[in-house]
């Protein structure tokens, strides 16, 4: 009888552990791509770029850079030097938050909705229930209908590729709406949703390193064209 109850586990503990290693193969087709750009249902009369962040998110952060050099290529962008969560796992990631942009090609929209610690909005000023809610108040006022709903489903709706089950929003601690970025444009619309390369390759830098000497580097190179590509097919 041990003997037989033995096999039992055995058994059990085999097929859970061959469904934790085949799940993310059987859940592939029903999440949304992380880590890459990849085309959504939308095409826009003029070629833009929206980012949606917090102040201390250090994927933001990590992003900033390349965005900051595909962006000046077309036009002139301000910012000012910031870093994320002194306290999140990639702390104090150097980044740059941007103001205004100008160009005679893209237009941008820089939307960040927390501040560095999740504590607040951007601002510092308090917020009435819950982070997504929140959130999702503030992009419904400040973009137009049809990129809000993109913005809604791929971070609220839609499973993320390695979430098992949750949306990317869901999927962070505490809940809110997380990084992304769109470009748009008359031929088609891309969509990031996570990183680009880890925030962890950069926290050994200073700000004017980055500034200086950042499209030496190769993996904000390889950041630079995968953003400049969506731009092309926008």
């Amino acid at each position: 009888m041990k003997k037989k109850f033995l096999n039992i586990i055995v058994i059990i503990f085999s097929i859970i552990l061959a469904f934790i290693i085949i799940s993310p193969f059987i859940l592939s087709p029903f999440e949304e791509p992380a880590n890459r750009f990849f085309k959504v249902d939308y095409k826009s009369s003029k070629e833009k770029v929206i980012v949606i962040s917090w102040a201390g998110c250090p994927i933001g952060a990590s992003l900033s850079w390349p965005l900051y050099f595909t962006l000046e290529k077309y036009g002139n962008v301000t910012y000012y030097n910031w870093h994320s969560d002194p306290k999140d796992s990639f702390a104090s990631t150097p980044g740059l938050i941007f103001k205004n942009y100008t160009s005679s090609r893209l237009s941008a929209n820089f939307i960040y909705l927390y501040n560095e610690t999740l504590t607040g909005n951007f601002k510092n000023q308090s917020i009435t229930g819950n982070l997504v809610n929140y959130g999702l108040s503030e992009l419904k006022e400040l973009l137009s209908p049809q990129l809000y709903n993109i913005a809604k489903k791929y971070t609220t709706q839609e499973w993320i590729s390695g979430g098992y089950f949750q949306t990317s929003a869901d999927s962070v601690s505490p809940h809110h709406i997380n990084t992304i970025i769109i470009i748009t444009g008359s031929n088609g619309t891309y969509l990031l949703n996570g990183q680009l390369y880890s925030p962890a390759k950069i926290a050994s830098y200073s700000d004017n390193q980055l500034l200086n000497n950042g499209m030496n580097i190769s993996y904000i190179q390889n950041a630079c064209k995968q953003i400049n590509n969506a731009v092309q097919k926008a």
